[in-house]
């Protein structure tokens, strides 16, 4: 085959791998043209998949380019070295020229053996060709893996594949695996999870302003019945409490509620758990309820407005006591004690305050009281209360003086007096009238026997004063007769006449005291009942005679209705006497215990009062000396008649018991008095003190 001038032979394919397999090839830097598998992931992995792809074929393309180039340099270095000898071979042929032929057919044989080993380099570069060659595809594959499995990872990272997760436990049951942010995302939200309930109200899926809407209208204005009373001893006060205000807390409760298993940060063992919490509120809800609290002003003006009026009432005792008496059958109708209470305000108010702040609004309060116990009780009447002392007189037969003192028993027999109250005996027994039943008998008017309206009462009032005197009861006011009374003790007796003179006593125990008088069989009778004397004691009066005085003179009173010198006695002769009371005590054997002056009493002298009659038989009047009761002859002329029975010269009322703390004051001269109704005491039989016999 021709070539051009000037043209430099093509080299063939061949000549070039000949002329190349002359030359060593050197293989040290082959490496550059291996990618080690272990270190091209690592360096890929740096890189986005686009720089990836780009560097990777520049510098493969580098590779396979560049490999020829340097060959090709080598085999050039590698003909010019070929045309020299080496120093070495030059050394060795200075053994001469005899060993020219040697040296030839050394060099000879060295050239053979350097072609031999150009043939082999050749061989080898070939080969090394052939391997880089074969490498390509590999590296390619290899790389396309590699880019393969980036871009999966790409993908996997793009997706979350690699991003943190956790185990959780469903509503089911069943457990899932859910990313973090994931888990996070669904339970952060702004809206109470499901399955939370406050009041009752579902409020999950619902936000914050929401829930408290649902929440407030679904409670009650007034949600209790503030309704309290005031327990006094089983009476119910009730306690006005209607401005009482209530406050909720349903803003705090509903705050609360909302924050239930709500994470605060995303780590994964929180999460995991307030998921898992939240996923069970789907089954099993949490139920949140609201409170209230009360506001109550005032609460001791209140209680002292319901019990201050009710102090002195609840304070005040009441004694057991005879309601009734039957004065026949000696029974007695009694009434239970009242007992009395005093009530402690401070404790009612705590009371309440503490029904208060057990959250109980309505209820009762029981009022601490101390007992404050009565001075009479039904048990100690039935055991004391009973016949303290009776006295009774004997009676003439006068059958309107009779009449006059039964009347006068009627109206004291069951006169009950209070502990401290005291009986008046004209009060009870009222003015003497026929009206009320009183008749006209013999009393004593001025000094002398008359007749009067309800003449014979002092008996009546003699008999009670001895057996009050029995009772140990305290006499408040007492007068004696003019003279001793023939029915009681000298000093024993009791005169009365309306309204100047009365008889009186006192209530001085703490029991009750019943009289009980009436007349039978021309016997005076009465009793006391009330607080029995102690241990079966019992009193009896006794009188003695300290002074007595003669009788005084003889009285003449002239008479103009009788005839002249004829005479009628209007008052007997009393010596004057001086009588001391004393007051014994006796035990239950009738053993003096003790003895007592009680009080004395004095009676005047008085002479007989007779009345003589002057008026002659001319219808003149003789003069009568008052001194001797004689009467001249001489006439004067008649003037008006003048009642014998009436006193000249009236002196002033006896004197009457002031101070009732000691023993009753006797008059001195009660016929002075005008006024004053004596009953004859020759009309009233001889009556005297029983001796404690209780006659009745």
């Amino acid at each position: 085959m021709k070539r051009k001038a000037g043209q430099a032979p093509s080299p063939s394919r061949g000549s070039s791998v000949r002329s190349t397999s002359l030359v060593p090839v050197e293989n040290s830097d082959s490496t550059k043209l291996e990618v080690s598998e272990s270190e091209a992931p690592k360096a890929l992995a740096t890189k986005t998949p686009d720089e990836i792809f780009d560097i990777s074929v520049e510098k493969n393309e580098d590779s396979i380019i560049e490999a020829p180039v340097k060959a090709s340099s080598e085999v050039v270095a590698a003909k010019s070295t070929s045309g020299k000898s080496s120093p070495s071979k030059s050394s060795s042929s200075k053994s001469g020229s005899s060993k020219s032929s040697s040296s030839k057919s050394s060099s000879s044989k060295s050239g053979s053996d350097s072609a031999k080993s150009g043939v082999r380099s050749a061989k080898a570069k070939g080969k090394g060709k052939k391997k880089r060659r074969s490498l390509v595809p590999l590296l390619s594959v290899i790389l396309l893996l590699e880019l393969l499995g980036l871009g999966a990872h790409y993908y996997l990272y793009r997706i979350g594949y690699f991003k943190p997760t956790i185990m959780v436990t469903m509503a089911d049951g069943s457990q899932q695996k859910i990313k973090v942010e994931d888990a996070y995302a669904e339970i952060n939200i702004d809206k109470f999870y499901q399955g939370t309930k406050i009041d009752g109200i579902e409020v999950g899926g619902m936000t914050l302003d929401e829930a408290y809407t649902a929440v407030s209208a679904s409670l009650p204005e007034e949600p209790e019945d503030v309704t309290v009373k005031l327990n006094v001893e089983g009476k119910l006060y009730p306690v006005d409490f209607t401005d009482v205000t209530f406050e909720y807390n349903a803003k705090e409760v509903v705050d609360e509620a909302y924050k239930l298993y709500r994470p605060t940060s995303d780590d994964p063992d929180e999460l995991s758990a307030c998921y898992n919490a939240i996923q069970q509120l789907k089954v099993t809800p949490v139920e949140f309820e609201t409170a209230y609290s009360v506001h109550i002003d005032g609460i001791a003006e209140k209680v002292h407005e319901v019990l201050d009026p009710l102090l002195d009432q609840f304070a005040t005792t009441k004694d057991a006591a005879i309601e009734d008496f039957d004065p026949e059958t000696k029974t007695f109708t009694i009434t239970k004690e009242q007992k009395g209470y005093v009530l402690d305000v401070d404790g009612a108010i705590q009371g309440v305050k503490d029904l208060f702040d057990s959250k109980k609004y309505s209820g009762m309060v029981k009022v601490p009281t101390v007992l404050k116990a009565p001075d009479v009780t039904e048990e100690m009447l039935n055991e004391q209360f009973g016949l303290v002392s009776e006295f009774s007189t004997k009676c003439s037969s006068n059958t309107n003086r009779n009449n006059n003192i039964s009347q006068a028993c009627k109206y004291i027999s069951g006169t009950i007096l209070q502990p401290g109250e005291q009986f008046s005996f004209n009060k009870v027994v009222g003015v003497r009238t026929y009206e009320r039943g009183f008749r006209e008998a013999t009393v004593i008017l001025g000094g002398q026997y008359e007749q009067g309206l309800g003449g014979g009462i002092c008996q009546v009032s003699s008999t009670l004063y001895n057996a009050v005197a029995k009772a140990d009861l305290k006499v408040v006011e007492r007068n004696n007769h003019a003279w001793p009374s023939d029915y009681v003790l000298t000093g024993c007796d009791a005169t009365v006449d309306y309204p100047a003179l009365d008889f009186k006593f006192e209530n001085n125990t703490d029991f009750q005291v019943i009289v009980v008088m009436w007349f039978k069989d021309n016997t005076v009778y009465a009793e006391i009942y009330g607080k029995k004397l102690p241990d079966g004691q019992y009193i009896k009066l006794e009188s003695n005679i300290i002074s007595t005085t003669g009788a005084g003179p003889n009285e003449y009173v002239e008479d103009k209705t009788m005839p002249a010198g004829q005479q009628k006695t209007l008052r007997a002769a009393h010596q004057g006497q001086t009588a001391r009371i004393y007051k014994v005590w006796f035990d239950k054997d009738d053993k003096e215990i003790k003895r007592e002056e009680y009080y004395t009493t004095s009676y005047k002298a008085f002479g007989t009062r007779i009345a003589v009659g002057t008026l002659n038989g001319d219808g003149t009047y003789a003069v009568l000396d008052t001194k001797t009761g004689e009467v001249s002859a001489a006439s004067t002329t008649p003037s008006p008649t003048t009642d014998p029975t009436t006193t000249e010269n009236p002196t002033s009322p006896p004197t009457t018991t002031e101070n009732p703390t000691s023993p009753p004051t006797t008059t001195d001269n009660p016929t002075d008095s005008p006024t004053q109704a004596v009953e004859d005491p020759n009309q009233g039989g001889g009556g005297s003190e029983d001796n404690n016999q209780n006659g009745g």
